[in-house]
């Protein structure tokens, strides 16, 4: 239900926006100022001989800043040839962006990191670059710099998929540290090096550290220390891992096994229609699914086919972190494996019959698809959404995924309040903003960004 936002609230509004706008074209016209002392040497007249040095004094800021502050000038304002010959800035677009206050200074600072990264990528097609610039810009102007962040690690590794991933072999590795006090108590550290292992492990406790009810006491550290204790208690008890492992005679897995257990290097047979992926059968039997309501954690990790045929490129996470294949690969063989079938836009295909509610196959889709809260540069989690019917049930909605769309509680509220319009584009959410967040009322997409294909890097299009 829309609630009014009336003249007197909407002149606040606009108010506002004006001076976040003039704010961010303010800190242009600073680049500006800066660029032209450093152009003009001010700095060896002054004795401060560097003109980082000059702008700290001037600005009595740290020297980080100012450092900061020359190189966004050398990157965003217009150049000067010896010659004479004006050449435009090393980053047009988010120039552009900026001058026109469309963007902030945050938003620089993330697209200017993700263009040295790319500077850094071998034998890429100087277009590939200026369109990633033009792409990260565009998406600047609609999302937050937390959320343009997502956009840019995503767009660096599929432009750089030798270097997305981070070898699990390096870095810090996988410890456990246990402190048993004099009093009884245990202090316990842990860290997990393993991203794939670590989401499922983030997800578990999700679902068991859910709280009882409304009334639940407990914090969020109480509830996760109550999970983990429920959690050995399980494996203690009959038919518990410490059990079963614990038991005479049974042998370890790949030592005594029968003859008839399945081939650990056996691959899985082929879908209708699609290679085999390389990928071992699995290694546990079937077991019972889970009662209604059990509320099981699921890691999903999604990877492009070919990349998982060819030991190449990574896949992604629910939280956006990424994998490098060789773990993917790994926990294909070792865990669930749901199968996801996606369609030449890299969209999820429609799946489930209608009903009112949403199945778990219809929600393994949306999370996917929208990777947690759709709405434009929310960061929310898939696990703490909704799904939202686009076109309510009642209406005569369908429950599919060209209707649905995840949203987390906070704007779920929002778009149910009726000033944000949602529409299905091309398998992808869009959201038209009310005209005191835009005049323009210009449609932001949604969700998790799709992937441009190898070596592009284009704008998505409604069109």
């Amino acid at each position: 239900m829309s609630e009014r936002v009336g003249p007197a609230e909407r002149e606040l509004l606009e108010r506002t926006r004006t001076r976040l706008v003039a704010r961010n074209v303010e800190h242009y016209r600073l680049l500006v100022e800066v660029a032209e002392l450093d152009r003009q040497g001010v700095a060896e007249r002054t004795g401060d001989r560097l003109v980082e040095r000059l702008v700290q004094d001037l600005g009595r800021c740290d020297r980080a800043e100012a450092m900061r502050l020359v190189d966004e000038a050398r990157d965003l304002v217009p150049r000067v040839e010896l010659s004479g010959e004006p050449l435009p800035p090393r980053l047009p677009h988010t120039a552009a962006a900026l001058a026109a206050g469309a963007i902030g200074d945050a938003h620089v600072v993330v697209i200017r990191r993700a263009m040295r990264r790319l500077a850094a990528v071998e034998h890429l097609d100087p277009a590939v670059v200026t369109d990633a610039e033009q792409a990260l810009a565009e998406h600047a102007r609609e999302l937050s710099p937390n959320g343009l962040g997502k956009v840019a690690d995503r767009l660096l590794a599929r432009l750089d998929p030798d270097g997305a991933a981070p070898d699990p072999g390096k870095g810090r590795s996988d410890g456990v540290q246990l402190l048993r006090r004099r009093d009884g108590t245990l202090d316990l550290r842990a860290v997990i090096a393993d991203a794939a292992a670590a989401a499922m492990i983030d997800e578990g406790f999700d679902v068991m550290s859910t709280p009882a009810g409304p009334d639940d006491p407990r914090d969020l550290p109480r509830r996760r220390a109550d999970a983990f204790k429920e959690l050995f208690a399980a494996a203690h008890g009959p038919g518990g891992l410490i059990t079963d492992t614990r038991r005479e005679g049974t042998p370890d897995e790949g030592e005594g096994a029968d003859a008839g257990s399945p081939d650990p290097d056996a691959t899985a047979p082929e879908a209708d229609g699609v290679q085999g992926a390389l990928v071992p059968a699995p290694r546990r039997p079937e077991r019972a699914s889970a009662p209604a309501g059990a509320g099981r954690a699921l890691l999903t990790i999604t990877i492009d086919h070919r990349w998982l045929r060819r030991a190449t490129g990574y896949g992604t996470l629910d939280d956006e972190a990424l994998v490098d294949v060789h773990t993917v690969r790994r926990w294909a063989c070792d865990a669930d494996v749901v199968p996801m079938v996606l369609g030449t836009r890299s969209e999820p295909l429609d799946v489930g019959r209608r009903s009112r509610t949403v199945t778990d196959a219809i929600r393994r889709a949306l999370n996917v698809r929208d990777g947690g809260c759709a709405f434009p540069g929310c960061t929310r989690r898939p696990r703490r959404c909704h799904a939202h019917h686009i076109v309510h049930w009642i209406a005569g909605g369908a429950t599919a995924l060209d209707n649905l769309v995840l949203l987390c509680s906070h704007h779920h509220q929002v778009v149910h309040h009726g000033h944000w319009r949602v529409e299905m584009v091309h398998g992808r959410p869009w959201f038209t903003p009310p005209a005191w967040i835009d005049l323009d009322r210009r449609p932001r997409i949604g969700g998790r960004p799709p992937p441009p294909a190898p070596g592009q890097a284009q704008m998505p299009s409604r069109s």
